[in-house]
């Protein structure tokens, strides 16, 4: 019998009517269930053996995009953000780490590649409009088929996995609805795609069998969009894998 990959996707601490919440946007919840995952969310408060145990339940690892930054300090920037939330940095760097030394399958979304980039040792520019890119910001409309519809073209790097999944097509359409960006690129990390003034969009790690970044946001109709099919498929089908070895593993432990 097959058994769905269990996803877990990490959640962000907020306020709502004075209570605090665990909160993640539904569109990373439904292109997870569209490609055949089971997601689960992980509360920011989950730590050290917690965590672990919870992950030894797990077959894959979504970081998705926030309104809120990563927390300059992590990457030794004294700059002051507008909006940080210190227990999601907490807890994603904690999974980023067990995601690697496990080897658990991991797509990072917009804050989720920035935090892949400062959790393996890179940095980020605060706003890369003023570090002499383009300006990638959101579009300020209620309308989100115009927040989300592509604005720029990345280039595909030669030789990467998004090469090899698109037969060295030489570009990808993509929104964009970030403020800040890779600076130094972190160590063992591959870039895998670049927007046309430069930014780094997307990368991958090497000897793992699944860990990618982008900074767009393909979970936007996910299902209608050629690349993120791409994406999302191979995400889950590494985390059919683990969980295959999971389950095996746990009845054989019976």
């Amino acid at each position: 019998m097959n058994i769905s990959p269990v996803i877990a996707i990490a959640c962000c601490e907020k306020s709502l009517g004075g209570y605090a919440i665990q909160s993640v946007n539904q569109f990373y919840i439904d292109a997870v269930t569209d490609f055949g995952g089971v997601p689960v969310l992980l509360p920011a408060t989950a730590k050290g053996n917690q965590l672990t145990q919870l992950l030894n339940n797990v077959d894959g690892i979504l970081l998705p995009g926030s309104h809120s930054n990563v927390a300059p300090h992590r990457y030794g920037a004294a700059h002051e953000e507008a909006m940080t939330d210190e227990g999601r940095d907490e807890l994603v760097f904690q999974l980023i780490e067990q995601a690697v030394d496990k080897k658990i399958p991991t797509l990072g979304i917009c804050r989720g590649f920035q935090e892949i980039n400062v959790a393996l040792g890179g940095s980020l520019y605060p706003f890369v409009h003023h570090a002499g890119f383009n300006d990638h910001r959101e579009d300020q409309t209620d309308d989100f088929g115009q927040k989300y519809a592509a604005k720029h073209a990345v280039m595909v790097e030669h030789g990467g996995h998004f090469s090899k999944w698109l037969n060295d097509q030489k570009e990808i359409p993509v929104n964009t609805l970030h403020n800040q960006g890779i600076n130094q690129l972190a160590p063992g990390l591959r870039v895998e795609a670049c927007a046309t003034d430069g930014l780094i969009e997307a990368v991958s790690l090497d000897n793992h069998p699944y860990f990618i970044g982008v900074q767009w946001h393909p979970e936007w109709q996910a299902r209608q969009n050629h690349f993120s099919q791409f994406l999302f498929k191979h995400f889950i089908m590494a985390s059919s894998q683990r969980n295959g070895v999971r389950v095996s593993g746990q009845r054989s432990d019976r």
